[in-house]
């Protein structure tokens, strides 16, 4: 007998799947055409063997440092179901020249994080650690400073403020992002690795909505 998490899994993939309308279906020409920025929520899309859909999307947009303009750049966030393993997976896209596509990976905390000096860190160090350009090291692996800048985050027309802090390993291959969540009198930080993505191994199934 399946155990509650594993049938509540498997009903949710279901009633997922049933929302998928065949006439929405794209084309196999058109498929080829579609990339993940023609995709809303509520769109199916495939990667390395496995379907996903798309359950938010959601946007950061760069301002500046005090966070009161905005500088019409804009990273969306993906939120999406496995359809095979039932896990939620989140993907990121941005267009600047070109399409950037990442997937996330791990997510950590301040307890994994160390500098290059082997010391404990923790929020009030980012902001040196920026302005030194120094690296971070997680689990003997090190991540170097690569940018940092002020956004707003958009959700269900919800917005607010986002700090982030970005780095990325050695060979590029991957990357650490730290993100600090201002507006509830005291900072929260979501701190994840994610990888680059060839956005030519992305195809649509379905642009969903929007």
């Amino acid at each position: 007998m399946l155990d509650v998490a594993l049938q509540k899994s498997f009903k949710e993939r279901f009633a997922t799947i049933r929302t998928l309308n065949k006439e929405a279906l794209a084309a196999s020409g058109q498929s080829l055409q579609l990339s993940i920025r023609n995709a809303g929520e509520n769109a199916f899309f495939e990667y390395l063997g496995h379907t996903y859909c798309i359950k938010e999307k959601n946007r950061y947009e760069e301002t500046s440092d005090d966070f009161k303009t905005k500088k019409d750049y804009f990273i969306y966030e993906l939120t999406c179901l496995c359809l095979e393993t039932g896990k939620t997976v989140h993907f990121e896209w941005e267009f600047d020249d070109e399409l950037e596509i990442s997937m996330t990976t791990e997510r950590f905390s301040f307890r994994n994080l160390k500098d290059d000096q082997g010391e404990a860190i923790d929020g009030d160090d980012l902001d040196q650690i920026a302005e030194d350009k120094d690296a971070i090291v997680i689990n003997g692996e090190t991540f170097w400073y690569e940018d940092d800048w002020a956004s707003i985050f958009v959700r269900s027309a919800k917005e607010e403020k986002v700090y982030m802090y970005e780095f990325q390993n050695e060979g590029g291959t991957k990357f650490l992002s730290i993100e600090e969540w201002q507006g509830s009198g005291k900072d929260e930080y979501q701190i994840y690795t994610s990888i680059p993505i060839n956005p030519d191994s992305i195809s649509i199934i379905s642009k969903g909505e929007g």
